[in-house]
Order: C-alpha cells, then sequence, then structure tokens
C-alpha cells in the first residue's frame, strides 16, 4: 500500500513502498554516519584524556641510573670532586633526570664522553665518562629519557656515571646533586 503525505499545493503525494524503503535506508545510512562520528569523537576524546593522564603520571624528575653511589660531592684526593659516581655495569641505561634541552654531547677531555643538559628553571646537569651517548645538541629530552649507556671513558678508574649540578647555568654554583635531586623528590 502506498505512503502518502501532503505536496505543497495540499495534493496529495504517494510514495511506493520501493521509494519509502530507499528513504529509510537514506535515514538509516545517516543516523549510522552520525553515530560513527559521534565514536570517533569520543575515541578522540578518550585519547586525549589518556595523554593527559599519562603526561600527569610521568615523573617531573627520574634516577638517572640504576648505580650504586661510590663517590660523593665532597673533597676527595686532595681536591674538590665536584659531582658524585654512580657505579654500575658498562652498557647500562643513563636517564635525563628531568625535561630539558641538550646543550652539549660528545667527546671531552676528562669526561670522556659528556653531556650537558639545560633544564627549564636554568639548572645544567652534566653527566659523564658514558660509553654510549644516545643524544645530540639541540634536543630535547623529558624525565627519564635514554640520553647515553655507562662506561669508563676519560679520567675513570671504571665503569660508573659522574653527574654534577649546576645551580642556575654553567656559570652558578655547583651543587650536590644528592640534595638536588632529593629537593625534586629524587633518591639516591
Amino acid at each position: 500500500m502506498p505512503l502518502t503525505n501532503e505536496g505543497e499545493t495540499g495534493a496529495r503525494k504517494q510514495l511506493t513502498a520501493a521509494e519509502a524503503e530507499a528513504r529509510m535506508q537514506v535515514l538509516i545510512a545517516d543516523r549510522a554516519a552520525r553515530a560513527a562520528q559521534a565514536a570517533e569523537r569520543a575515541s578522540r576524546a578518550a585519547e586525549r584524556a589518556a595523554a593527559e593522564r599519562a603526561a600527569a603520571a610521568r615523573p617531573d624528575f627520574f634516577t638517572p641510573v640504576a648505580g650504586r653511589l661510590t663517590s660523593c660531592f665532597c673533597p676527595r684526593w686532595g681536591t674538590m670532586h665536584w659531582g658524585i659516581d654512580l657505579a654500575a655495569p658498562m652498557m647500562t641505561p643513563i636517564y635525563a633526570v628531568g625535561d630539558a634541552v641538550v646543550t652539549e654531547a660528545g667527546p671531552a677531555s676528562g669526561y670522556g664522553n659528556v653531556i650537558y643538559l639545560q633544564h627549564e628553571n636554568g639548572d645544567v646537569t652534566v653527566y659523564g665518562h658514558m660509553e654510549v651517548v644516545e643524544v645530540q645538541a639541540g634536543d630535547i629530552v623529558t624525565a627519564g629519557q635514554l640520553i647515553a649507556k655507562v662506561g669508563s671513558r676519560g679520567f675513570s678508574t671504571g665503569p660508573h656515571l659522574h653527574l654534577e649540578v649546576y645551580d642556575g647555568g654553567l656559570r652558578g654554583e655547583r651543587v650536590d646533586p644528592i640534595d638536588w635531586l632529593a629537593a625534586r623528590g629524587v633518591r639516591i
């Protein structure tokens, strides 16, 4: 039986069952497209929320290496040792202690290989004696990102990470990395 509706002139217009079915398929397809768009928006919103949760859960500061403290920020052998040494097996991963810009990376006398990271507040962390350097000057790194691997390059008595901290930049005061990290929630 044909379906009817009023036309603009008031005359009745009839749709055949096939025409009504075709219009119904358009309606169903339109509804499905709207549902797919809503699902896509919900998926993007869920991805954004997950990324925000992950960013919020990511630590602001990180332990630089899984190692053992073998030398303090203190006088040693008649001279000041301006950093700490953390012994670890060769090729142990070394991580950025915080978000930073790599200002220098590569060979340097005494350190063997060195990495300088400038943090947002201006402080600089210095990593020395690495076997492998995984970053280069200009890179932006995040807390916990792999930047190097433990070595024994330069003036070194065995595989370890030498870590220094300059408060306020390279012209600033050198401070004890243990205290600096502790103030940021990282224990050595």
